[in-house]
């Protein structure tokens, strides 16, 4: 209860006598992974969770309250039938009266408050992190798996889709499926599988969720000799990577972060290739919570987890880690997959290699 904790604290600072939750990663981070889709690539659930300071409702229509309840409400909440075939605003409406609510999604007029809800929910507690260390392994050895099954002839939707199928027969979510063979790799940083056979080379990405709590990575192979200029920018990928983790400081401010990648990338030879992709950034309810950038003054803090994804052209190095007292821990490892230690100036950390097959 300790994310409603947080939210019923927030209601109290704010003047506030309830919210209302509709969005899935709401949903799913106030309820410790309890589901409120029916439709998989909608931001919002059939339901809502109404948190007051005095208590939780359950609202949703008649085609899902029953499930909603016996099945996705761990939280107990009291249910609230909304009619389907009223308005659901005004319902909502109704429903508020004459106290002050806000919400995630701006439902009914209230006041759209999800970014104060997202930074509420970036501190993982250690139920949470002793979860996303499961779904970090689950994931890293799907992905690796997939990328040990590939072959030359086999199509980048063959890929997508073995990918696909082994995250839901697992709990997975795949809500971002990348595989990129040969020359698409070097020309596109998102390659969304357009059916290119394979020939000599395969990148994966997967951006996984379990239990509302999401997985980046990325794995690298080549079914042939690594040219020599693919060798030299992913070791230089690997050691901004490294940098990029290690450096990480409670209290630094992004700004100050960014500052110091930007660095990196100019000493590898490759100034200004961080404009050509983002890099990545905090993650947990969400594929990324958001993405940092030169001037944002928010800072890294301990007790989060993060994505960072640097990537020189035809090469990418991407982890989900975790940012603890002691430093931090990579979540998206398997003990399956060729590694290297990497020491910087900041600590040492094990780093992804190129998979030779």
């Amino acid at each position: 209860m300790e994310a409603v904790e947080r939210i019923r604290k927030w209601l109290e600072e704010n003047n506030y006598d309830g919210v209302l939750l509709n969005r899935r990663d709401n949903y799913t981070w106030v309820s410790k992974g309890a589901k409120s889709n029916v439709v998989s690539n909608s931001e919002n659930g059939a339901a809502y969770y109404a948190i007051r300071r005095d208590g939780i409702d359950l609202l949703a229509d008649s085609s899902d309250l029953h499930r909603m309840d016996t099945e996705q409400n761990p939280l107990g909440a009291d249910p609230v039938l909304l009619p389907w075939y009223v308005s659901k605003d005004a319902q909502i409406k109704d429903y508020i009266g004459g106290r002050r609510f806000a919400s995630d999604t701006g439902t009914a007029g209230t006041a759209n408050v999800q970014e104060e809800l997202a930074e509420l929910r970036l501190r993982l507690t250690e139920e949470e992190v002793a979860r996303y260390e499961k779904a970090g392994e689950l994931c890293a050895d799907i992905v690796e798996g997939v990328c040990a099954e590939a072959r030359p002839g086999m199509t980048e939707n063959d890929i997508a889709h073995m990918l696909s199928c082994r995250c839901i027969q697992n709990g997975v979510s795949p809500d971002c499926v990348l595989a990129g063979a040969d020359g698409r790799i070097l020309s596109y940083r998102h390659p969304v599988p357009a059916g290119k056979k394979i020939e000599k080379s395969l990148m994966v990405v997967l951006g996984g969720e379990q239990y509302g709590l999401y997985t980046s990575l990325t794995r690298m192979v080549y079914f042939a000799r690594v040219p020599e200029e693919i060798k030299e920018r992913y070791e230089k990928t690997q050691y901004i990577f490294a940098c990029m983790q290690t450096m990480m400081r409670d209290g630094m401010t992004y700004k100050e972060y960014f500052e110091k990648v930007k660095a990196l990338y100019a000493e590898a030879g490759y100034d200004g290739e961080w404009k050509m992709h983002h890099q990545g950034g905090p993650t947990g309810y969400a594929c990324r919570e958001f993405i940092p950038a030169p001037g944002d003054e928010r800072t890294i803090r301990e007790g989060q987890a993060y994505a960072w994804n640097p990537t020189i052209l035809g090469t990418k190095c991407e982890e989900t880690t975790y940012l603890g007292a002691d430093g931090v821990r990579i979540l998206s490892m398997s003990s399956n997959w060729p590694r290297r230690i990497i020491d910087t100036p900041h600590g040492m950390i094990e780093v992804a290699e190129i998979l030779k097959r």
